[in-house]
């Protein structure tokens, strides 16, 4: 299937669910099943980079930084939080 025509089909999706606080597109898509895979997977990056189609591993390493959300839960959660 071309990839613009995956596009147009995720997009007509998010329409018709009326999605509008979350941004939905193929690229969304892809990184949310790329991150899902690693949490499920850890230390699976040569068998994620295959999944998605990368050539360099540098290219899949970008799933394995955490997010700002991340590092503020673990914050939340870590002894140094004085007011938690």
């Amino acid at each position: 299937m071309p990839v613009r025509t995956i596009q147009s089909v995720i997009a007509s999706i998010a329409r018709r669910a009326r999605l509008k606080r979350v941004a939905v597109s193929a690229h969304t898509l892809r990184h949310t099943f790329a991150l899902g895979y690693l949490r499920d997977n850890p230390g699976k990056l040569l068998e994620l980079a295959s999944l998605l189609g990368h050539e360099s591993i540098d290219t899949t390493a970008i799933y394995t930084r955490p997010s700002r959300d991340d590092l503020a839960a673990d914050l939340e959660r870590s002894h140094l939080n004085v007011d938690g």
